[in-house]
């Protein structure tokens, strides 16, 4: 199946991210997984997804291996300016008619498993303690846009987590001005 939309978002009511994807089946239907993603996940999914970025570059691009932290945050900005320029963040998630085949109930993820293999999509496994789960083939513009999104909404719980990417400038102090 192909991914057609992600959506990440915080409940208060939870204190948890909510992870949502559609895939499209085969008769053109959507089909919807939902995954809950706890502060402790998060914590542990976010180095995960940094390193997989950049062992993925190293795959694709052997020569460049040494620069593979500047090229994640290079490839992160470029793709985030995409799917800003082409409108996709801000396209709403569409919730109709979809099927769930984990159930409407999100998942409570415990597990992350990372799958690279050179010039292949990322592929990351999210499973429950109950071993029910899905897997995601992220290209490499919508695990960027997955990023921007985690980000966002743990900014929103105010987790008092500081998710960086690898060659981005993380300011910790508020821009000075020069007369």
């Amino acid at each position: 199946m192909e991914l057609h939309q992600i959506q990440v978002t915080y409940s208060t009511e939870e204190d948890r991210v909510l992870c949502r994807a559609s895939f499209k089946a085969e008769d053109g239907g959507l089909q919807e997984v939902r995954a809950w993603l706890t502060r402790r996940m998060v914590k542990l999914l976010w180095p995960g997804v940094i390193d997989a970025m950049e062992k993925q570059v190293s795959l694709d691009k052997p020569q460049a291996a040494h620069a593979s932290a500047d090229i994640v945050g290079m490839d992160y900005h470029a793709s985030i300016d995409e799917i800003r320029n082409s409108g996709n963040f801000s396209t709403p998630y569409e919730a109709e008619r979809q099927t769930y085949p984990l159930g409407e109930t999100p998942i409570l993820v415990t597990t992350v498993d990372f799958k690279l293999n050179a010039d292949q999509p990322i592929r990351v496994n999210l499973t429950s303690a109950q071993g029910h789960g899905f897997e995601i083939a992220f290209t490499q513009t919508v695990l960027h846009g997955f990023c921007s999104l985690l980000k966002d909404a743990v900014k929103k719980a105010e987790w008092d987590m500081n998710l960086v990417i690898p060659g981005s400038v993380a300011s910790s102090s508020p821009g000075r001005v020069l007369n």
